[in-house]
Formats: structure tokens, sequence, C-alpha cells
């Protein structure tokens, strides 16, 4: 039975989760909540742990975070040394939020998994394919159109990879799709300045396909766009306002600075919100087919919130 198969069984029985999990920047550790279709009521954090705390102290600055196939969780950290990708220990583990050091050198901003059940991670550069048993790098898994700073990487409906790709010498901000079996450059998805974008930071796909991006300005007009899902004959282009290549922005509110986005079980876009330090702030809850803001899901999340995961199952 080859790996894939194996993981794939392996996540087919795991236990559903609906928690939350979060990561905190300069309090280094991920956190825990109840997820929004939890039965148990109550308070946020979840049961079974000090506070909200799942772990602490295994990475220098925890970023983005996934679940792999194999029902432990994946963080990527910047300015790691020796803790570029950690794997903590899953919620139905014997020892859950136990840390294990796979991939030492790099800068991480974001994890994600493919079909092929192995881990993709975004840095400088090419997008880079990891064993998740050995932790061993596999390749440099993207061609064909250089990146420079990729804060974000989704696969996406059709099975392509999406890198949200920013230039900071040049100010350039883009979507580059690749395919998602060879590595190979399809198109950039979104080019700089299509509905608005800038600084792109995490992406994310949407329940009917549509790609939702973190976007930061330099006017401070911080926000999340929205636009067409690859199945759509306009891709890349703005969901919001659909005649042209106008405004894609589906979120906007004062004093936003959203960073990492994820979709829920309960079909709504949950998103980390930082202060103006980075160290503070809060994952938010909107609706996910309007937009309109529903509450503050987590609030005060320590160390400043950045990667947003829901446990196996929760979709």
């Amino acid at each position: 039975m080859n790996l894939l198969i194996t993981l794939l069984l392996a996540t087919a029985t795991l236990p559903h989760s609906p928690d939350l999990y979060v990561s905190g920047f300069f309090a280094p550790g991920v956190f825990r909540y109840y997820g929004p279709l939890s039965a148990t009521q109550g308070a946020r954090p979840a049961p079974g742990q000090t506070g909200a705390t799942y772990a602490r102290a295994f990475s220098r600055r925890p970023w983005g975070l996934a679940f792999g196939p194999d029902g432990n969780l994946y963080v990527a950290s910047l300015f790691g040394s020796g803790d570029a990708i950690v794997r903590l220990r899953g919620p139905f583990n014997a020892t859950p939020g136990v840390a294990e050091h796979i991939v030492s050198d790099g800068s991480f901003y974001d994890v994600a998994f493919g079909a092929d059940g192995n881990l993709y991670a975004a840095s400088a550069g090419p997008i880079r394919r990891y064993d998740i048993v050995t932790g061993q790098l596999i390749d440099a898994f993207t061609k064909g159109h250089d990146l420079a700073e990729t804060r974000g990487i989704a696969f996406g409906p059709d099975g392509n990879l999406y890198v949200s790709n920013y230039d900071s010498a040049n100010n350039k901000g883009e979507i580059v799709r690749f395919d998602g079996q060879t590595g190979a450059f399809i198109d950039v998805y979104v080019p700089n300045g299509r509905g608005g974008l800038q600084q792109p930071y995490k992406l994310a796909f949407g329940p009917t396909g549509e790609l939702f991006v973190a976007n930061w300005t330099a006017l401070d007009g911080n926000n999340i766009l929205k636009f067409f899902s690859p199945a759509q004959s306009r891709v890349g282009w703005p969901v919001v306002a659909r005649g042209g290549g106008g405004s894609a922005a589906f979120i906007t509110r004062p004093n936003f600075s959203p960073l990492y986005i994820a979709f829920g079980p309960d079909r709504n876009l949950y998103v980390s919100d930082t202060d103006n330090s980075g160290s503070m702030g809060s994952v938010l809850r909107f609706n996910g087919a309007t937009g309109a803001f529903i509450d503050v899901f987590a609030a005060n999340i320590e160390g400043g919130p950045r990667g947003i995961a829901f446990g196996i199952g929760a979709q």
C-alpha cells in the first residue's frame, strides 16, 4: 500500500474535531478554541488545556497552520532556527500538542497539503515540497515563474496550486497559479492592481469556489478581496465589481489588519486581525456569503494571531 493511500485511510478513520487552532506570533504557541459547530457550550478555550494553550515554545515565530492527512498539525515558522516547520501531534494522539521538528532550515509563511499527501511550504523563491514522514525535501516544486516572497498558498478546486507572491523591491503583488501535479507555471491568476490587489497574504477558496485574499494597501485600506472561481470563464476577475476591473473588496473595516483567512465548518470566513504592533489581536468572523461582520470569535490572542486552521473533519 503506498503512502498516499495509507494517509487517506488514516484520515478517513480519524474522529472529527470542530475546534479552531490559532498560532500566536510574539508569544510563540498554538491556541485551541471551541469551533462554531462544537456541541460543548461555554467559554471558547477547548477542554483539557491550560486556558486555550495547545502547544508552547516549540518555535520562535509560528505563522501558517495546516492539518495533515495523518491528523497532525503542521506549523510554518518565520526566522526559525532548527524549527522552520514543526509537527504538533494531533488532538486525538495520546500526547496532543507535543512538538516534532521536521524541517530545520528556512523561514516559512505558510504550509498546505497536496493530493499527493506531501507538504508544501511557502517562503522566498519556489514553493518547496517535503515528505511528511521523513521531513526530507523532495524538490523545489514550482517552476516557470519567479517568486519573491510567498505569503500564502492554497490548492484550488481545480487541483492547482495558488500562490500569493509579493515583490517588495517593486511594490508588486500577484496571485500566481501552478499545475498542482507538475508545478509548471499556468498563469498570473490575479495580476498586480486588479481589483485593488497590492500586498497579498493568505488566500482561501470559499464553499462555492471563489478565491478570497487578505490584502494590504499602502493607504491603510487593508481588506479582503474576492475573485471568480477557476471554474468560471472570467477567472481572476473581481466578483464584487462585476463590470470589469473595478474593486474586488469583499470586506472593508476600519483599522483592519488581516493576515490569515480560513473558511469554517459553518461556511463563514474567519480572519486573524492584528493590532498596530502585531502583538495582539483577535479572530473575527464574517458572513461567508455577504461579508457582513458577525462577531469577534476569539478575542485577545496572545502574541498576535497569525495562522488559522480548523480540526480534521470540521468541514
